[in-house]
């Protein structure tokens, strides 16, 4: 075997170790953002189920004259805005998950491996 085709076996196994560290990373990146996900649609959900609570027990409040000149709207654009910004972080998530489903699917179909190689060429 010559030095050539010793160091092209070495470089494989390295390449394929950096494969496989990356993938699990990755696996684990996916979990915790699909997690993420979950809670923030469950945040959401509870969110909606508060609001309209609160806004039936600020109405019963009112019907029986403990309390008067409730600001609906400013309670409203809160809640707006809240849920505003669990969405828009929920999208970033979304972006992310899509993100690195891309990566690992690279890595399975062996783009990933072919592009580190191309790339090791240059260096080489």
């Amino acid at each position: 075997m010559s030095i050539e085709e010793c160091k092209q076996i070495i470089l494989d196994n390295f390449r394929s170790i950096k494969l496989e560290k990356d993938y699990a990373q990755l696996q684990l990146s996916l979990f915790q953002v699909e997690e993420l996900i979950s809670q923030y649609e469950k945040l959401i959900d509870l969110q909606e189920e508060i609001q309209s609570k609160h806004y039936q027990a600020i109405k019963h409040m009112e019907d029986i004259d403990l309390i008067e000149d409730y600001d609906y709207v400013k309670w409203h654009q809160k809640r707006e805005y809240e849920v505003l910004s669990w969405k828009r972080e929920l999208e970033i998530l979304t972006e992310y998950k899509h993100q690195i489903n891309k990566i690992l699917q690279d890595i399975e179909d062996g783009t990933a491996a072919k592009t580190l190689a191309e790339d090791e060429k240059e260096f080489i």
